[in-house]
């Protein structure tokens, strides 16, 4: 499409449709691109950009997943920020538009294919809406709220294209799949009792009876992992809250489980760990139900730098010539998810780990009446193979 306003130059953009199921045929599929935390300054170069261009060489992403952090509003750590909502707009709004349109940026990324967006701490500050030692912006109530303020309004802007009011889950089926796109971020309390929305809660309900009554595989997703252990009082000041602080995350989990019972297996995917990994869920009474979850993680695309731990990152690496040095191991999921209050125990399995700055593109085939998810992660590194994780069979209700 090219739109040409009098006088000036055209403006071209390709727009495409989301199928509306996933395709028959060996050769075919639906492809989601999921990516998370994008730090343009340790990528000056588009590699990101030109790992993506080569994907599209044989897969074509008919959805781009960004998970959260798709911005760093918070940095550089040692600038000062003005406690001014003006000052803290125009600078929040140039990352934005440096991100969304440059093409040696993030750009070609978020364009690969339609765009879904859920934002997580960085798209604000770190551990939003909590106070964080480093930003003294977000030392008092009234700086926490110019900064929000300024920050909510360049996300509603540049990250949200539904049609559905800012923070509302998005919901869309391609069949046999249902997806649930839930912010779990904007609208959290600084009490720790909610990260979602009474209309969330709603929305979530509805959606898992949705994929019971039509026989849906649920795809869900969220800026954090579920399977986070639950931070500490110093964990959660110093560094980040986790799903598992909120008291409503006992009611996300209970209607994640009436899926598995009720309506098919689930598929859960996120970013923000700066690793990536690939885990099954098996509930210990799977003869029973017969159901199971998978999670995929994919984060980062460009590692956000660490003032001091860089650079001894940087000086471990020259004398061990270790890969990726700066960016944390991935890890094991806990062999055992037992949430509070729920009926089910998960037995965890870890099938795959993945270091360094990555995308990953998730294949999904049908197999008869089931869907084949093919996970491939591709490091943002030029000369760099994928690495194909072995495949998995979702399986809807009957």
């Amino acid at each position: 499409m090219e739109v040409r306003l009098d006088g000036g130059n055209p403006i071209s953009t390709e727009l495409r449709i989301m199928p509306r199921e996933v395709p028959e045929g060996l050769d075919a599929s639906f492809n989601v691109l999921l990516t998370s935390c994008f730090h343009w300054e340790e990528d000056t170069g588009g590699v990101v950009g030109e790992i993506v261009d080569d994907i599209r060489k044989v897969y074509q992403p008919d959805l781009v997943l960004a998970a959260g952090d798709q911005v760093y509003l918070d940095l550089p750590t040692l600038k000062n920020f003005h406690d001014d909502l003006p000052w803290l707009a125009e600078k929040f709004e140039q990352d934005y538009v440096r991100n969304w349109t440059e093409e040696n940026t993030y750009a070609r990324v978020l364009s690969a294919g339609p765009l879904i967006c859920v934002p997580d701490d960085h798209d604000y500050w770190n551990n939003y809406p909590l106070p964080a030692p480093h930003l003294q912006n977000t030392w008092t109530e009234e700086g926490r709220g110019r900064w929000a303020l300024a920050a909510r309004r360049m996300c509603e802007a540049f990250q949200h294209y539904d049609s559905t009011p800012f923070g509302a889950p998005l919901q869309f089926d391609v069949e046999p799949l249902s997806f649930f796109i839930a912010d779990t971020r904007t609208f959290r309390t600084p009490d720790l009792k909610h990260m979602m929305t009474a209309e969330t809660v709603q929305a979530l309900a509805a959606w898992v009876s949705h994929c019971a009554e039509h026989g849906r595989i649920g795809i869900f997703s969220t800026g954090q992992s579920l399977l986070m252990e639950k931070p500490s009082l110093f964990g959660r000041t110093m560094e980040d809250t986790e799903l598992p602080n909120y008291e409503d995350f006992g009611v996300l989990m209970k209607e994640l489980e009436r899926h598995m019972r009720e309506a098919g297996d689930l598929l859960l995917l996120t970013g923000d760990v700066h690793w990536g990994r690939v885990t099954s869920l098996m509930p210990t009474d799977s003869l029973l139900s017969g159901r199971q979850a998978y999670e995929i993680i994919s984060s980062p695309s460009s590692l956000v730098s660490t003032a001091g731990s860089d650079q001894f990152a940087w000086l471990r690496q020259r004398f061990s010539g270790e890969a990726w040095a700066r960016h944390p191991k991935a890890s094991e999921a806990p062999p055992l998810f037992a949430p509070p209050g729920l009926r089910s125990r998960f037995q965890v399995h870890t099938e795959h780990l993945q270091r360094g700055n990555q995308v990953c593109l998730l294949s999904f085939q049908r197999r008869g009446g089931d869907v084949e998810v093919t996970p491939r992660y591709f490091p943002i590194e030029r000369g760099a193979a994928p690495v194909t994780v072995k495949p998995f069979l979702l399986r809807h209700g009957e």
